[in-house]
């Protein structure tokens, strides 16, 4: 699910179960009040209906799992839960019930008591919805860092005057030219692999034989001095400057051969047929304008192969463009705007004369700096069009009928497994590029949700079900319930609108917290698990496979874009799990656990998140975490802990919240401790009141600090105990602490949670 916005905590009230019931009566008022206005808004824009029966609704009866597994990559199946009536109607301590078993997969199924089948509550002539666009190769870590050094690659060609339009092929398939540069780097450089014989070794770790190509060793080596030498020596150079700038690679020691597009014929060259190369990602300033397919047929499928690299056509004098920070990043002047020339990637500005060497001329065709020609772009997914349900799902049938038309399948009708390893094979091609579009992170404050609500389905059953998803995360037994509801994007469920091959990549919920997720209709949703215990693993593997990637973005765990195969993973050690959601089934992910998977079709889901007692732990490390890679959190962790405990006083929350509050109490004093040691002279200062968010978070790691903040008179800023230096350079007189409860405040709150749970104790 999306990362939302931070939150504020509700003040200390009585009476939970009343609160819990009217934040869900007030959030389905919500709801349908935004329903209202959607529809009042412009009546002329109303969508044909969606016809419910043509979508699956219900699933067939679940089968037994193979043994051994046939699933691609051998993946055993997470396992399936089958709750009984009353058991349902407590979801949350059903969900307890089964953690034990349950968590060591990461993620589960369950299969609500037959008989429930909640109605479809969305107006479908109303719901509008923009997806993104998702290009399935970009996803896929290994294949982007491929594409990425493909991309500079060809950037660097063509700003040098010999662009490169075909690839050189190899037992009729393209050379991996990455994989070719990563596989020369490990054995020591061009001279060290020519001066000692090894491109026929290079040759069988890029799986080819002599007995297939008789000229392996002369292909590899003359595509490596021809395509990638150039680059590799222009990039030694560029690090041993300081200079930003071009520079045209002498190539010295080395003979440039013939050009990879003008070479002659021979059995097993690289033939007169080389591949096209590959599409790599568009300019992140080169975004369409959306265009809304709402009320209208949508036209041919969202599959692109476009694969053409044409000639660049000469571009405007960049003398008419201004750069983005409106200054020469050399010299840092804003003079001679004539001899200013802008990359046509980050758009930042250089002066011709300032560049090493300097260029006498502005170039007719793209140019770009050495850092994106170095490092690129970070990724992320573009806006795609607008579309209501109807328009939505002539797109995604066209789009899954002509796909697999060529293998058979003429009806739209395709095996879940024929599905499953087509996704895959597109995933990790570089040499074929798909885009399909999803209609991910719907908020449904926004939206309305699918399950029927209170103030917009009265008297309808299941608008008051536990298991409604809009109910779930105020339910007693979660945290959440403690959250104002007017703010929070964590506690409202968020939809989903997939179509074949659209994808979720790999992630784990916010704050580590649980998710729930249920399918309303539509084709198979495949997911694909990595439980709590195996986190760290994969997070190492996922480094060890892309450290490109990494480099570029640090936080690239965080940035919900990234696939990574699970044979992949599992030939390292991580142990992953997989099912598949049909309709009127859940999956429920637990703290800490990794996710992905794939949609097979057009379909439509909702999810939400909540924070039984047992997630304390994972929110706590998550905190950290965050902490760590200055990301900014959700809410305040202690703040929910404390809220909590001032505001339900029963026996049964204080036996479980008296851990949680004896190890916050020992963390806070140790920090006011630490800042009082550090500032001796610090004036402290104890307000009762809560204050703004941006009032109480750390100006440098972005943590939240609801307990105690360090500021300055100067300004508004805080910091929290450990970034004190990066507050300011006032003297410390100007300092103080603040408090949001004092020492002995705090100990009280702590002592009665430990009173009220020693009461249980003693009952016993």
């Amino acid at each position: 699910m999306k990362s939302m916005k931070s939150t504020r905590l509700r003040t200390a009230q009585p009476g939970l179960d009343n609160l819990a019931k009217n934040l869900e009566r007030d959030i389905a008022s919500d709801i349908t009040h935004i329903q209202d206005i959607n529809i009042n808004k412009d009546p002329q824009q109303r969508a044909p209906a969606l016809d419910l029966s043509t979508v699956a609704t219900t699933a067939p009866p679940e089968m037994s799992a193979p043994n051994p597994p046939t699933r691609i990559f051998g993946l055993q199946d997470a396992p399936t839960y089958y709750p009984t009536e009353k058991e349902f109607l407590e979801p949350l301590k059903y969900i307890e019930s089964i953690r034990a078993d349950a968590e060591q997969a990461g993620i589960c199924k369950i299969i609500p008591p037959k008989g429930w089948k909640p109605p479809f509550s969305l107006d479908t002539e109303v719901f509008r919805f923009k997806t993104r666009i998702q290009k399935l190769n970009s996803m896929e870590g290994e294949t982007r860092t491929n594409l990425n050094y493909l991309d500079q690659l060809y950037k660097f060609h063509r700003q040098q005057g010999h662009p490169v339009y075909k690839i050189p092929q190899l037992d009729k398939r393209p050379i991996d030219l990455f994989r070719l540069r990563k596989e020369v780097a490990a054995r020591g450089g061009y001279k060290t692999v020519t001066a000692g014989k090894k491109w026929a070794e290079i040759g069988r770790g890029l799986n080819y034989t002599r007995k297939q190509c008789t000229s392996m060793s002369n292909a590899l080596k003359n595509a490596y001095i021809n395509i990638i030498l150039p680059y590799e020596e222009y990039l030694a150079k560029q690090n041993n400057t300081s200079v930003n700038g071009t520079t045209s690679p002498t190539g010295k020691g080395v003979k440039r051969e013939a050009s990879a597009d003008s070479r002659p014929d021979g059995p097993d060259s690289p033939t007169s047929k080389p591949a096209v190369v590959p599409e790599t990602r568009k300019s992140k300033r080169l975004k369409k304008e959306p265009v809304s397919y709402a009320d209208s047929v949508p036209s041919s499928p969202a599959r692109s192969e476009r694969t053409s690299s044409e000639p660049v056509s000469a571009k405007k004098e960049d003398a008419q463009r201004v750069p983005a920070s409106g200054q020469c990043e050399h010299c840092h002047t804003d003079s001679n705007m004539e001899k200013m020339l802008v990359c046509d990637s980050c758009e930042l500005g250089y002066h011709t004369y300032c560049l090493n060497p300097p260029l006498h001329h502005i170039p007719k065709t793209d140019w770009y700096c050495a850092k994106c020609l170095i490092a690129g772009e970070d990724f992320g997914f573009e806006e795609g069009e607008e579309y209501s349900l109807s328009s939505f799902q002539q797109k995604c049938n066209t789009f899954k009928k002509q796909w697999f038309e060529k293998y058979g399948y003429t009806d739209g009708k395709v095996p879940e497994d024929v599905c499953e390893r087509e996704f895959w094979r597109l995933v990790e091609n570089a040499y074929e590029t798909v885009e399909v579009e999803y209609g991910a992170d719907l908020h449904s404050t926004q939206h309305g949700s699918g399950f029927p609500t209170v103030g917009r389905d009265t008297g309808n059953k299941y608008a008051t079900h536990p298991s409604n998803l809009n109910r779930m995360p105020v339910l007693p037994e979660s945290l959440f319930c403690h959250i104002k509801s007017d703010i929070s994007g964590m506690m409202v469920p968020w939809l989903y609108v997939g179509m074949c091959f659209s994808t979720f990549c790999w992630h784990n919920e916010d704050h580590y917290t649980y998710s729930i997720n249920y399918m309303h209709w539509g084709e198979t949703k495949t997911w694909y698990g990595i439980p709590a215990s195996d986190a760290i693993k994969f997070e190492e593997t996922m480094k060890q496979a892309v450290p490109e990637l990494f480099e570029q973005q640090p936080d690239l765990l965080f940035q919900l874009v990234t696939m990574l195969s699970p044979e992949r993973l599992v030939a390292n050690g991580v142990k992953v799990l997989s099912l598949d959601q049909r309709p009127g089934q859940f999956v429920v992910t637990f703290p800490q656990a990794y996710h992905a998977g794939f949609n097979h079709g057009f379909n439509f889901a909702e999810a939400v998140n909540f924070a039984p007692p047992d997630w304390c732990k994972f929110g706590l490390e998550c905190a950290r975490r965050y902490k760590e890679h200055r990301k900014h959190p959700v809410f305040s962790h202690d703040e929910l802990i404390i809220t909590t405990a001032l505001d339900d006083p029963s026996t049964s929350t204080a036996v479980w919240l008296q851990a949680e509050m004896k190890d916050l109490l020992d963390r806070e004093l140790a920090a006011r401790q630490k800042v009082l040691e550090d500032v001796p002279a610090i004036r402290v200062v104890v307000e009762e009141t809560d204050r703004a968010e941006e009032e109480v978070q750390c100006m440098h790691c972005n943590t939240y600090i609801y307990l105690s903040q360090v500021g300055c008179d100067c300004s508004t800023k805080v910091t929290c105990h450990d970034h004190i230096s990066e507050l300011c350079k006032c003297d410390t007189s100007k300092r103080f602490l603040r408090l949001r409860y004092s020492d002995k405040m705090l100990q009280g709150i702590t002592q009665n949670v430990l009173d009220t749970a020693s009461t249980e104790n003693n009952s016993k």
